[in-house]
């Protein structure tokens, strides 16, 4: 199954979609390049540059939204890293045009450290974790989506039947999630319920902040497409 674009034709320029992705890939292959010359695993050096929850409170404010900030583009698997990066080419564009770039960036942002937060406040008590990776920000871009775009759909190619599908997109929604928690994570039986509360701390402050603009600017009604059909 193979998410290509969202349906309808779009000619918006998304500069900080775009923007976003590139910084992820160069992080990526930074990453690589540290794994690769130390030849251990990359989540050896992870704690040296993300955000780490134990050590909240213990460093200064700066250095702690530098490293939660880092958290945000940094991926222990290149699954992980693709499905993000789908998601977010995906999903991103339609909101980013909604919102702006510039809201759009900060938005992101603002999403990913709310994820942080719910994994601050709703851990286990004791455990030292290190936050990786954009699931808190795209979540957050996720449920903008489906509040803005309830009735848009996905255009899909599944090899195996070597046909095109139009889906909804809260089932892609649904699917983020369920891969982020049940696969990348381990699963639910591995007792480690962080990325749970990454994702949902994303979530829900992404709905916050899109509920809240949207009572200054409404969202799109009438056709769903027709905002973005040129």
């Amino acid at each position: 199954m193979i998410p290509y674009r969202i349906e309808g034709r779009n000619s918006f320029r998304a500069y900080a979609t775009f923007g976003l992705l590139v910084v992820t890939v160069l992080f990526f292959l930074w990453e690589v390049l540290i794994a690769a010359h130390h030849r251990q695993p990359i989540e050896t050096y992870l704690g040296d540059y993300a955000l780490v929850t134990c050590r909240v409170g213990q460093e200064s404010l700066l250095e702690t939204t530098l490293d939660g900030v880092r958290s945000i583009f940094l991926h222990t698997t290149f699954t992980g890293f693709v499905m993000n990066m789908v998601f977010l080419w995906l999903f991103g564009p339609a909101v980013e045009r909604f919102m702006g770039h510039r809201r759009f960036l900060l938005f992101f942002f603002v999403a990913g450290f709310g994820g942080h937060i719910a994994t601050l406040l709703f851990a286990p008590r004791g455990d030292c974790l290190t936050l990786i990776g954009p699931a808190g920000a795209i979540a957050g871009v996720l449920g903008a989506f489906l509040w803005l775009y309830p009735a848009r759909r996905i255009e899909t190619f599944i090899p195996l039947l070597t046909r095109k599908f139009d889906l909804p997109a809260l089932f892609f929604a649904l699917l983020y999630f369920a891969l982020s928690i049940f696969v990348l994570e381990a699963g639910p039986l591995s007792g480690q319920i962080q990325p749970f509360w990454d994702e949902a701390g994303g979530l829900l402050t992404g709905l916050l902040i899109i509920f809240v603009t949207t009572l200054f600017k409404p969202a799109p009604a009438g056709n769903p497409l027709e905002h973005l059909d040129q």
